[in-house]
Order: C-alpha cells, then sequence, then structure tokens
C-alpha cells in the first residue's frame, strides 16, 4: 500500500511538472489585447515561436513552432505568409492568430525561398536554385493554398522581393554573369494571364532588395527611379499617397527626387530590420545594434509605428522576449482591418 501510494504521488507530481512546463512554452494572458504577432527563429534551429506582444511589449501569448531561418515575408490584406530561406517551412498567419504551415511543392526537402508573397488566392514564391550554365537559375512557383501547382518555371534571377498587382508580377534581385564574376540588378515582369515575360537588367554590382509601385513606377532600394542620395537607405515605402524612405534611420519625403527634412528619428543604437506599410502609416521593426537584458529577458529593439493620418503620431514597443533569436519578423493585429 506503501509503494502504491508513493507511485500515485509520483504520478501526481509528473502531471503536475507536465502541466507547469506546457504552460511555460504556451503562455496566455487574457488581461491584455495583441498588437503585434511576432515570428521569431534562428539559422541553425529548427524551434521557433509565434509571440503576441501588446502596444507596452507586454507577452499576451506564445506558441511553439517547427520553424527555421524565416526571413522571407510579406502580407495582403488579413494574410501574412514568411518563409524559410535555408529550409522550405513557410507559414501564413491571419488576423485572428490562426495560421498554417505548409511546405512549397509539398516536399519539405526541397530548397526555401529567396522572396514570397500573396496575390489574392494564390502563393507566389521563388525558391533557391543553383549556378547552371552562364547564371544562376530559380524556380518560380505559383500555387493555391490547398497546394495545387498552377505555374513552375526556371528564371535566371536571384530574387530579393516579388510584387503582384492584379496578377502582374514583379520580381526584382540580381542577375550572375559567370564567366565575369558579376552579379548586376534585375527586373523580371510577369503576366499571370498570359505568362508574357519581359526582363531588363540595370547596373552592375548592385541588388535590388525591396520593390514597390508608385504611381505606375517601380521604386526599388539601391536604386530609386533616376534619384541618388548620399545616404543609406533602408526603407521605401508611401504614406498618403507619397512616396517616403528612411535615410540614416530618419524617416523623410522624397519630392521631386530630393529628400525633405526628417520627421521622426529611430531609436539610437538600432537599424531597420523590417518594415510594412499600408499608404496610411509604416511600422517598422528597429533592431537593437547590442541586444542587452532587461528584466530578465532580451532587448531586441522597437517595434515602431509611425501614422502619418494622425499628425505624425508615433508609438514605440520594445520587444522584450525570453529568448534571443536570429530572426524576428512581425505583423501588426489592426492589418485585419484594412
Amino acid at each position: 500500500m506503501k509503494n502504491r501510494l508513493i507511485g500515485s504521488a509520483l504520478c501526481l507530481l509528473v502531471i503536475v511538472a507536465f502541466i507547469g512546463f506546457h504552460t511555460m512554452l504556451n503562455v496566455k494572458s487574457r488581461n491584455k489585447d495583441t498588437a503585434y504577432y511576432i515570428l521569431a527563429s534562428n539559422m541553425f534551429d529548427k524551434n521557433g515561436e509565434l509571440i503576441e506582444l501588446d502596444t507596452d511589449g507586454n507577452l499576451v501569448n506564445k506558441r511553439k513552432l517547427k520553424m527555421q531561418d524565416v526571413t522571407k515575408f510579406n502580407f495582403d490584406q488579413d494574410r501574412f505568409i514568411a518563409g524559410g530561406e535555408r529550409a522550405n517551412n513557410n507559414i501564413i498567419l491571419h488576423g485572428d492568430g490562426d495560421y498554417k504551415l505548409f511546405s512549397l511543392l509539398d516536399n519539405p526537402n526541397y530548397s526555401g525561398v529567396t522572396s514570397i508573397n500573396l496575390c489574392d488566392e494564390k502563393i507566389i514564391a521563388v525558391m533557391n536554385g543553383n549556378v547552371e550554365g552562364d547564371t544562376y537559375k530559380n524556380l518560380l512557383l505559383v500555387q493555391n493554398e490547398e497546394g495545387k501547382i498552377l505555374k513552375k518555371e526556371i528564371i535566371d534571377i536571384y530574387s530579393s522581393d516579388l510584387l503582384c498587382e492584379e496578377n502582374v508580377l514583379y520580381i526584382v534581385g540580381t542577375h550572375l554573369f559567370v564567366e565575369e564574376d558579376i552579379w548586376s540588378s534585375k527586373i523580371i515582369k510577369v503576366d499571370l494571364y498570359n505568362d508574357k515575360i519581359e526582363e531588363k537588367i540595370y547596373e552592375k554590382d548592385m541588388e535590388y532588395e525591396k520593390v514597390i509601385l508608385f504611381e505606375n513606377q517601380l521604386y526599388c532600394l539601391e536604386k530609386l527611379g533616376s534619384f541618388s542620395f548620399h545616404k543609406d537607405i533602408s526603407a521605401i515605402f508611401t504614406m498618403n499617397k507619397h512616396l517616403y524612405c528612411i535615410a540614416d534611420n530618419e524617416i523623410c519625403e522624397i519630392k521631386d527626387g530630393a529628400l525633405s527634412d526628417s520627421e521622426y528619428t529611430l531609436p539610437e543604437g538600432t537599424f531597420v530590420s523590417s518594415y510594412l506599410s499600408d499608404n496610411i502609416g509604416v511600422y517598422i521593426y528597429c533592431r537593437n545594434e547590442n541586444i542587452v537584458k532587461e528584466n530578465q529577458k532580451n532587448h531586441m529593439g522597437y517595434l515602431i509605428k509611425y501614422d502619418k493620418q494622425s499628425t505624425g503620431m508615433v508609438k514605440e514597443t520594445p520587444v522584450l522576449i525570453g529568448k534571443r533569436y536570429d530572426h524576428i519578423l512581425f505583423f501588426p493585429k489592426e492589418y485585419i482591418d484594412h
């Protein structure tokens, strides 16, 4: 009887410990409202997290995810899509917190993506390939959310971003000339209705990292039309139907080929890691150059909300999380309303 009681007590302790451990892994507070979803991952670790923070940076909820090296992302209305660069693990996240994990081509053994986006009900991605012949070739893939393949085509661009506008796809990145060992900036335009493809190579030793469409013109980081600035441009976006950028960590409007005065300066000791804009305002994740401990958590940086329609209203939310991560992607919950 004594051994039976000891055994029952041990079982009870194990159950209590398991519940406590599970609670630590999946924490949820009912007293706070989610303002941001954080997708955290590491380059060589398959264990990531989906974290929810309120506007003050307090933890609302967190869930463990099998996600590795997730660095490529975009959003379409109330859906946020992100993909792994080294591994073929991808996620579609909705504004209510529901998410779906999937592998492109339904095969996790394939390579990751160099760019990914949503276009209506289609998932569009450029999957990492290899050097073949005289250039670097990647796979352009279009599939629906159920996994049905709608288009597969080899393209000779190392893509860093892609934009879909009314079934016209713009892919930006670099093109490799193997013999000369030269990487040149490149844009590919694909009409998804009739499969028409147009390609244009621009400057040598230049890479396009981000693309937006503004007044029927494409604008890319590293090359803004014919503009040239003696500042470090780390973001480009639109607000209130005007063109803006972040130059030397300052938000400035671009007018007639020149930068206006600074409207806001990012927190000292940070740099632009990622950003999202909906033409109303802009959200920026500024990562700390030096990660420090604060209240036994890692202070990774700040999520900045800059609302142009509210006369330049700024809200700075600290990103305080328990584990330090290589990559932090974010999605504002209020985007579900746009």
